[in-house]
């Protein structure tokens, strides 16, 4: 089957970068469809609609969502006409609300981690933006999302939360779920220690302080206990707590990087993770592969990825310092179940949350629709 596969993302610039999920799609599908690579299509900001947004903050009044201002949805959509095979069977998009104003001629099928409305309600203030231009963005994705073929979620909580926020079809929606984009190890080489790891490129939002006031409770208890931190540096002040070290950005298109970054998950006791902003997190794949439990929040796509108290730990959300603390502090003083939890971890890792079984599953989904 010949397909189109519409991104606007670089797959070489999101080949081994946090986006890294966008080009390890495509390379699963390929797989199982010949496709025709279109993108990055990205136009340029929208300027006008930009510097106006900006003077109605500066009067005190709400902007504009510029980034999907009509005109720059118009531009998106005619840059995918001019460049799509026309030929073929199906268009398939990496994401959605960047293509809603293109009226598509052909069946087409998207993947994505979070509608619009749901990606509002996580990560921005809407009291912040024009109310109007929210509901105009919301009902052209609702829309396009009605008229999808099939439309693809990491998770069944952001399917839940689209199919509520926009009233779909869930019989057109599935769960395709999540990889990992680090190498997958042969077997977990984990050694000893009691080194715990919090990565987030949004320290704060990803529940940063509270995993560092949580070491620091740990810390009474277990004193040789560290927490190395990768992604957004954090502020000077927990820099200078004993035990905490910070080990960079660690970019995964940088092999010496890559590299580090699979040492700390090798050597990794378990991953922290306390986050209020977030849907699937990829880096639970990825510290699963190593067999790095993780503590996180029973929040958004969370619990689909960690089997409670047998591959991870989970706390109630929004997560405290103090019960994060308890299970770093559990972890540490059951040697027989933290070794049986590593297993688990690893197992439910390769057999759940590998790009190969999410192409797998969306060609699955595909091929009878479009054969």
């Amino acid at each position: 089957m010949r397909a189109n596969y519409i991104t606007n993302i670089s797959l070489a610039e999101s080949s081994g970068g946090w986006s890294g999920f966008n080009a390890a799609i495509f390379e699963s599908l390929g797989r199982h469809f010949s496709f025709e690579y279109v993108g990055p299509v990205a136009p340029p900001a929208d300027l006008i609609a930009k510097v106006s947004s900006k003077l109605w903050r500066l009067a005190g009044f709400r902007g504009g969502f510029q980034y999907f201002s009509r005109r720059r949805l118009g531009r998106i959509a005619g840059e995918v006409e001019a460049r799509v095979d026309d030929h073929a069977a199906v268009n398939f998009f990496h994401g959605s609300t960047p293509w809603v104003a293109y009226d598509a001629s052909t069946p087409y099928a998207c993947y994505l981690d979070v509608c619009f409305a749901t990606y509002m309600t996580i990560y921005h203030d809407a009291a912040e933006f024009s109310a109007a231009d929210i509901e105009r963005i919301e009902k052209q994705e609702a829309d396009w999302l009605r008229k999808a073929t099939r439309v693809f979620f990491s998770s069944a909580w952001a399917l839940e939360e689209a199919a509520r926020a926009y009233d779909l079809d869930r019989n057109t929606l599935c769960v395709a779920g999540m990889g990992g984009h680090v190498p997958i190890p042969s077997v977990d080489r984990y050694s000893g220690g009691r080194d715990f790891l919090f990565i987030a490129l949004d320290f704060k939002g990803k529940g940063g302080r509270v995993c560092v006031d949580a070491f620091r409770q740990l810390r009474a208890s277990v004193p040789e206990a560290r927490l190395r931190i990768v992604g957004e540096k954090p502020p000077q002040d927990v820099l200078e707590i004993d035990g905490i070290v910070y080990e960079g950005l660690l970019n995964k298109s940088v092999p010496a990087e890559l590299q580090q970054l699979q040492e700390l998950f090798a050597s990794a006791f378990a991953l922290v993770h306390p986050t209020t902003r977030d849907a699937t997190p990829q880096v639970f794949a990825e510290a699963g592969y190593h067999g790095c439990p993780v503590i996180a929040p029973r929040s958004f796509g969370i619990p689909e990825m960690i089997i409670d108290g047998v591959s991870g730990c989970l706390v109630s959300a929004p997560p405290t310092a103090g019960d994060v603390a308890a299970q770093m502090l559990g972890l540490c003083q059951s040697s027989e179940g933290y070794a049986s939890m590593r297993i688990s971890a690893r197992a439910h890792a390769l057999a759940k949350f590998t790009w190969r079984q999410v192409g797998d599953r969306i060609a699955s989904e595909l091929a009878p629709l479009v054969a």
